[in-house]
């Protein structure tokens, strides 16, 4: 399990147990009750703001300043999060579904917003060979994915603070790491240079 979620997860125990507590020591059940719900938010919140915030963008700077490298791992954990689409992967990837005859709906749509299309929590192309995960759609993979671990926050990049490939003795620098996932264009295009 992810850190993040251990920690969230402990948080809202801690959260129930003080609310047990409080009931207990005759704060009476709508105090306590307040004191739930006030303690579940700052644990939720904390934790936002530290691995999504704080560490996110440290951990992108630690990686740009070559202070630590990226050496992935196959270990799938990119293909979990939700993928959002810019145009051109979304005509990319539709021709392809269309090449391959795939009935299912491959990518979800909001208004003028793409996503590739999740199952039970995990990209819809993951699939697995033995327990290495395997994208069926690497070769035409869309810019997200080709990013990851570094995720883009309007004109500025931060990294995935728990992504298990960052590590200090080994493994790709930053701008390696940007030339060999093909993502030049599109850095200098939405972002500006970096």
């Amino acid at each position: 399990m992810r850190r993040d979620k251990s920690i969230l997860i402990a948080g809202l125990l801690a959260s129930v147990g003080l609310a047990a507590a409080s009931y207990l020591i005759g704060l009476g059940w709508v105090a306590s009750l307040s004191i739930l719900l006030a303690s579940a938010v700052l644990v939720r919140g904390g934790t936002y703001l530290y691995f999504e915030r704080s560490q996110a963008f440290k951990v992108f700077e630690d990686f740009r300043s070559e202070k630590i490298f990226h050496d992935c791992i196959a270990c799938g954990a990119c293909c979990r999060l939700r993928v959002n689409l810019g145009k051109d992967d979304a005509e990319r990837i539709l021709t392809y579904a269309k090449g391959k005859r795939l009935n299912d709906v491959v990518i979800e749509r909001s208004r003028s917003r793409y996503w590739l299309k999740r199952n039970s929590g995990r990209c819809y192309f993951l699939t697995y060979s033995g327990e290495t995960p395997r994208c069926q759609i690497y070769h035409i993979r869309p810019v997200a994915c080709r990013l990851y671990p570094l995720i883009p926050v309007g004109d500025r990049l931060k990294a995935d603070p728990l992504c298990p490939g960052f590590n200090k003795e080994k493994g790709q620098t930053f701008k390696r790491y940007l030339r060999t996932q093909d993502v030049g264009a599109y850095i200098k295009k939405v972002m500006g240079k970096i």
